[in-house]
């Protein structure tokens, strides 16, 4: 049976199953696959904050619906059954004492919720009940969830340090990322052996890497604190990755690789921005499928996901550094000079095998066929060329497809017949072809042969999925790039709340505003105005001058602004507010009654 009629029957299922959408939270144990794993049991979780609605999965996957069998998990718009990704995850290959070695995620997942014990100079994975998925909301207070957080703080659930002291304190810290509507944190380990298996999909079945993957998504929804309109339509995933083996990882690369089905699958196109180290789907007409659930119909979107941060290379260079907040939006600012990010170091496709395209193009077959994929190069291990230049590439379809300016599926600069060459290993690699649609899966790769991950070191890898829709199908693919900036951004001033200019007109001198209402009930709006650009400080501070919040950190033009203040996690009583610009400075008190 195809992958098409399967697809459709699931989601059949899944609209049988609709009433369920309404949980906030769903935890199932299933082994979909006992022929292959028999003693695998995944659990899933759903991230559905805003207008995206994913899985998460406890073997490493996501964007994958373990309810039923071959269906779909990132749904959007949450609650239309149309889908966009049909599974991804984040997968592992290194030469370890000069073997290879992986921990793949793609369809099912080589993890296991549980950690790495090494005693004795031996690793050991270990597991109990209480290595699951944690799933907390901004509003939550009694789930045992948030009740257990505590549970995985040593294994780096994120958590809102209120009392600024450097530890987690039950009952005055609050579990998750600062401002998301939803967090979900798990800690999985690839070294139950019996969790690796060439059946997974992307070819694994080797020894284990001893990995130890802490993974926490969140999303924010429009009327948080912090997020803005477009952040709607994008969800945040941060992994910290452990070397926990007693060996090297060498010439290690990372991929993040995605089965990326936009409605209709058959009827797709790919590409990539470099500089945003974004790759993305989106339809290759303006038409996707006949419009009903799967599908998208007229104007369908188009989808990707970017890395904002990428492991990182020691140069000894003093003029390299990268800055990063460990966990994301916290105070804990880590500046770690003489390094620079790997980044995407390649973005290329395979396809389905008989699917169409040539063989080596195919989906792999061998361990050595996927590592050739995550390192940028075909399954054979020949490499792709660039049908203008013909030259060696390992980043493919960088144009803009709106515009048809540079290398798209649409041909170099709109010539259809320059889309590609069909070259295996001693192949022609001179003749251009044009590009069909087709279903087939993306990777954005980091890592490569100068890439080592020592015993005990740690990688970080933070990026963003996300959605737009355009005036038509291409319009979508510059909408997608805008909100990838955004979100970006976001991410680069450390998901800042949001200050909101509502007046251009330049004020004759700085003031901060009463906020109103005063005494207010967990929220309240501040306006403040700048009479000149330069860096705006506004923070709220308890009664005792410790901080509690920072609204505004940022250089900002002359004009009127406003900003909201939510302060549901604060206790009832007097706080202060206070503006700083330059020399000036101007505090207001406020009550909270609850």
């Amino acid at each position: 049976m195809s992958k098409k009629i399967l697809l459709l029957t699931g989601v059949i299922i899944l609209l049988i199953l609709n009433n369920i959408y309404s949980n906030p939270k769903i935890n199932i144990l299933n082994n979909s696959y006992p022929g292959i794993f028999p003693s695998l049991l995944r659990e899933q979780a759903r991230l559905d904050a805003n207008n995206i609605d994913s899985w998460i999965v406890s073997s490493g996957i996501f964007d994958h619906d373990i309810r039923t069998s071959n269906t779909p998990g990132f749904m959007w718009p949450k609650g239309t059954n149309r889908f966009a990704f049909y599974t991804a995850g984040l997968s592992i290959a290194a030469y370890i004492e000069g073997q290879l070695r992986m921990a793949t995620c793609t369809f099912i997942g080589e993890y296991k919720a549980g950690y790495i014990n090494i005693s004795g100079g031996v690793p050991t994975p270990v597991t109990n009940t209480n290595f699951k998925l944690y799933k907390v909301t901004n509003k939550d207070s009694t789930s045992p969830d948030y009740l257990n957080w505590g549970l995985m703080i040593p294994y780096g659930a994120p958590y809102v340090d209120r009392n600024n002291n450097g530890q987690w304190d039950a009952g005055i810290d609050r579990p998750g990322i600062k401002n998301a509507s939803q967090t979900i944190f798990v800690c999985m380990t690839d070294g139950f052996p019996e969790t690796h298996n060439q059946g997974e999909g992307f070819p694994g079945g080797t020894a284990p890497i001893y990995s130890e993957m802490q993974l926490t998504a969140w999303a924010y929804k429009k009327g948080d604190s912090l997020s803005t309109e477009p952040l709607n339509d994008v969800q945040y995933f941060s992994y910290v990755i452990i070397n926990k083996s007693t060996k090297a990882w060498n010439n290690a690369v990372i991929s993040v690789s995605t089965d990326p089905d936009l409605g209709e699958p058959t009827d797709d196109y790919i590409g990539s921005d470099t500089i945003l180290k974004l790759g993305y789907i989106y339809n290759w007409d303006n038409t996707d499928g006949s419009g009903s659930p799967p599908s998208y119909g007229e104007t369908p979107p188009a989808a990707g996901i970017s890395y904002f941060l990428t492991p990182h290379l020691f140069t000894g260079n003093p003029n390299d550094s990268i800055v990063y907040y460990n966990p994301p939006g916290s105070n804990n600012r880590i500046v770690k000079k003489q390094y620079r990010e790997l980044g995407m170091t390649s973005f290329t496709y395979f396809g389905r095998t008989g699917g169409g395209g040539i063989m080596c193009e195919w989906d792999p077959g061998t361990q050595m066929d996927s590592y050739h994929y995550l390192s940028g190069v075909k399954r054979d291990g020949s490499p792709w060329f660039h049908p203008y230049t013909k030259q060696r590439t390992k980043k493919l379809y960088t144009g803009n497809p709106e515009t048809l300016e540079g290398w798209t599926e649409y041909g170099y600069n709109g010539n259809v017949n320059m889309a590609e060459i069909r070259s295996c290993a001693g192949g022609d690699s001179i003749t251009t072809y044009m590009s069909p649609p087709r279903d087939r899966r993306f990777l954005l790769n980091t890592g490569g042969i100068d890439y080592t991950l020592n015993a005990g070191d740690t990688m970080r890898i933070l990026f963003g999925q996300m959605v737009a829709r355009g005036t038509n199908n291409v319009n979508s693919v510059t909408k997608l790039k805008d909100l990838c900036r955004a979100a970006k951004y976001v991410y680069e001033t450390n998901f800042p709340v949001s200050v909101f200019n509502i007046s251009n007109e330049v004020p004759t001198s700085y003031s901060l505003g009463q906020n109103y209402p005063n005494p207010f009930n967990q929220t309240s709006i501040f306006k403040f105005q700048c009479s000149m650009k330069g860096h705006v400080n506004v923070s709220v501070y308890d009664i005792t001058g410790r901080e509690v919040s920072t609204l505004v950190n940022e250089t900002l033009q002359p004009g009127t602004y406003e900003v909201r203040f939510d302060g549901s996690e604060l206790n009832s009583g007097v706080y202060f507010v206070r503006m700083t610009a330059g020399d000036f400075s101007e505090t207001r008190k406020m009550v909270l009654l609850k």
